[in-house]
């Protein structure tokens, strides 16, 4: 059975770069700019959501753990004045583990967190190149609330 804990600093420090590097690089295949300025962008939007790292308040990371393995992590914001939903930033099971129910272990651990803290409401985005993700979210009950599209033009 899967549990979630908070996020120790040492595990914070090691997922953080790598993070960052893979929504790089999923930013750049989703369109949104050049491979030479995605770092650089994600490095500004990282400062911005987690100014104080790990204390930063109104952000939850927990780490997933089976049978006291971490299986996977997950970044949670909890609803604000300008946003009045939780918002997933991340979920991620680590690839030696995937394909197990971790992914939807991870996600309904979620779920128990929020309603513990009184939140009613969950939201999260996903790129459109990942079809095992949506497919994952659309089971768990989430619906698309909007979608964006793009085109390269040659």
């Amino acid at each position: 059975m899967l549990t979630i804990r908070p996020l120790s600093q040492a595990e914070y420090d090691a997922r953080i770069p790598a993070l960052k590097a893979e929504y790089a690089a999923d930013e750049v295949r989703a369109g949104r700019g050049a491979p030479q300025d995605a770092l650089a962008r994600v490095e500004q939007q990282f400062a911005a959501l987690l100014p104080d790292g790990l204390a930063t308040e109104g952000q939850l990371m927990f780490a997933g753990e089976v049978d006291g393995e971490v299986v996977g992590f997950l970044w949670i914001a909890l609803p604000t004045a300008d946003r009045p939903q939780a918002w997933i930033y991340e979920i991620q099971v680590d690839e030696a583990h995937r394909r197990r129910g971790h992914g939807r272990a991870l996600m309904l651990a979620a779920e128990d967190e929020l309603r513990a803290r009184g939140v009613t409401r969950l939201g999260l985005n996903v790129f459109g190149h990942n079809p095992g993700a949506r497919q994952l979210y659309e089971s768990l009950g989430f619906e698309t609330t909007s979608q964006q599209m793009s085109k390269a033009l040659e």
